[in-house]
C-alpha cells in the first residue's frame, strides 16, 4: 500500500472515531456560547460582530463562527428548535484541524525518522483520546490553533520559513499562548555559523513575517468598523490584554503546580511577599522561558526546536495562574512528532495524553456539581487526591523533558576528543619470527 494512502486511511479512521462523539453535548456552557456567537456573528455585517456579540475570543476564531453562523441559516430545518444541527456544526472546524494534525505530525516526524515509526506518531495523535475529547466531544476549538503553531514548526524543520510565519501569525490571531513560540521562530535563523545561511533564513523570515502582517490586518480589520491600521493594532492589543485578565484565578480546574493549593478558583491577586501570586507565576515563567529559549540557541538542531517549543508549552501551562484544564493540549500536540526522537517522549505522551483526559473529565464534573449542587460535594475542590496526583505527573513530564534537553545540551557542548595515536606499525620479521 502507497505510504500517502495509508496515512489517507489513518486519518479518515481519526475522523469516523471523532464523528461518533458530534451528538454528545459536551460542554454545555461552551457549546451555547459558540452556538450564540455564531447566531449573531452570521445576522449582523462582518465588521459588527463584536458589537453585536460578547465574543471574547479574536479574529481568527470568529470566522469559524460567523461562517457556522451562515451555513446554519442556509442549511437549517424549520423544526431544530433545540439546534441540534447548529451544535453539531460547532464542532466541526475543530474536527477539521484535527485531520489536519494528523498529516502535520507525520510530515514532521518524518523528518527524524522512518515512515513507519512517522505513522506511529501520526497515530498518537489520530487516537489519542484528550485531542478527541477535546474537539469532538468537549466543542472546543483549542486545535485550530495548536495545530497552526505546529505547521509552522514543521514549515520551519522543512525550510520553509515563510509558511512557518503566516502559520504562527494565524494561530496566534486564534488563540493567544502560543505567541511563545514566536520567539523560538525568531532565534532559528541565528542558530547557524554559516552567513550565507543566515542570510538565506533571515529573508525567508522576512518575507513570511510581511505576508503575515498583511494577512493578519485584513482579517483583523473585517471585524472591526475602525479600519485604520493605528486603530486595527490598538483595538487588538486592547483585546489581548483584557482577554489575559478575564479569569483572575490561581487556576481554572488546572492540573499544574496551583493545584496544590486548597482549592481551586483562589484569587491570583493576593499577595506573597512583594508579589501576588499572578506575579510570582508571570516571573517565574519568564525565567523558565528564558532559559529554554537560550537552551535552543545552543543546540541548535531542528529536533531541539520541536523539544524547545513542547517545553515552553508545558511551562507555561504549569507555572502560570489563569490557566484552563483545556490548555495542556498545546504542549500535548507538539509531543507525538517527538516520540519518534526519544523514547523517553513516547511515555511522556501516554502519561500527558491520560492527565488531560481526565482533567476534562473533571471539569466537566465541576460544571454538574456546581449547577445542581449534590450534597457533600465542594466544586472547588470535590477530587484533591486526582487533581495532585496528575499535577505531579505533569511536573514529572516536564522534569523528564528537561534532564532530555540538558543531555542533548551536553552532547552538543562536549569538546571533541583527540583521535588515538596511531600505534607503530610492527615489522613483518616480528611478526613471523618464532
Amino acid at each position: 500500500m502507497p505510504r500517502w494512502v495509508q496515512v489517507a486511511v489513518l486519518v479518515v479512521l481519526g475522523l469516523s472515531i471523532r464523528m461518533i462523539f458530534v451528538p454528545y453535548p459536551g460542554h454545555v456552557v461552551d457549546m451555547n456560547a459558540s452556538a450564540d456567537w455564531s447566531l449573531k456573528a452570521a445576522a449582523a455585517p462582518w465588521n459588527q460582530v463584536y458589537e453585536s456579540t460578547d465574543a471574547n475570543y479574536p479574529p481568527a476564531s470568529m470566522i469559524f463562527f460567523e461562517a457556522i453562523g451562515r451555513i446554519y441559516h442556509a442549511w437549517a430545518p424549520a423544526n431544530d428548535n433545540d439546534f441540534h444541527l447548529l451544535k453539531d456544526l460547532v464542532k466541526l472546524p475543530n474536527i477539521l484541524f484535527d485531520l489536519i494534525g494528523i498529516v502535520v505530525v507525520y510530515a514532521l516526524a518524518r523528518r527524524f525518522a522512518p515512515h513507519l515509526s512517522a505513522l506511529g506518531a501520526a497515530a498518537l495523535f489520530a487516537f489519542n483520546p484528550a485531542i478527541i475529547y477535546d474537539s469532538a466531544m468537549w466543542g472546543q476549538n483549542d486545535t485550530i490553533t495548536t495545530v497552526s503553531a505546529l505547521a509552522a514548526l514543521m514549515f520551519t524543520v522543512w525550510d520553509r520559513r515563510a509558511l512557518a510565519w503566516i502559520c504562527i501569525a494565524f494561530a496566534v490571531l486564534a488563540k493567544p499562548p502560543v505567541v511563545v513560540l514566536v520567539p523560538l521562530l525568531a532565534i532559528e535563523p541565528f542558530t547557524t555559523s554559516d552567513p550565507a545561511e543566515r542570510l538565506r533564513r533571515l529573508r525567508g523570515a522576512g518575507i513570511g513575517i510581511a505576508i503575515a502582517a498583511v494577512l493578519g490586518y485584513a482579517l483583523t480589520a473585517s471585524f472591526y468598523t475602525q479600519t485604520e491600521p493605528l486603530a486595527v493594532i490598538g483595538r487588538l492589543i486592547d483585546w489581548y490584554r483584557i482577554g489575559s485578565a478575564l479569569y483572575p484565578y490561581t487556576s481554572a480546574n488546572a492540573f499544574n503546580l496551583w493545584a496544590f493549593l486548597p482549592q481551586f478558583f483562589l484569587t491570583d491577586a493576593t499577595r506573597v511577599l512583594f508579589f501576588t501570586l499572578k506575579g510570582w507565576g508571570n516571573a517565574a515563567f519568564v525565567i523558565l522561558a528564558g532559559a529554554l529559549y537560550w537552551h535552543y540557541f545552543r543546540t541548535r538542531t531542528r529536533a531541539s526546536l520541536i523539544e524547545t517549543a513542547y517545553l515552553l508549552m508545558l511551562g507555561f501551562f504549569l507555572v502560570l495562574t489563569e490557566m484552563h484544564e483545556r490548555y495542556l493540549i498545546y504542549a500535548l500536540t507538539i509531543l507525538p512528532a517527538l516520540a519518534v526522537v526519544n523514547p523517553r517522549y513516547l511515555w511522556s505522551t501516554l502519561a500527558l495524553s491520560l492527565t488531560e483526559w481526565l482533567n476534562l473529565e473533571y471539569s466537566l464534573n465541576y460544571m454538574w456539581i456546581k449547577n445542581d449542587n449534590p450534597p457533600g460535594l465542594d466544586p472547588y475542590a470535590f477530587s484533591p487526591v486526582l487533581a495532585r496526583l496528575c499535577a505531579i505527573t505533569n511536573i514529572a513530564a516536564f522534569g523528564v523533558g528537561i534532564v532530555t534537553a540538558r543531555e542533548v545540551d551536553a552532547v552538543k557542548s562536549r569538546p571533541a576528543q583527540a583521535p588515538p595515536a596511531e600505534q607503530p606499525a610492527v615489522p613483518q620479521s616480528i611478526k613471523t619470527r618464532a
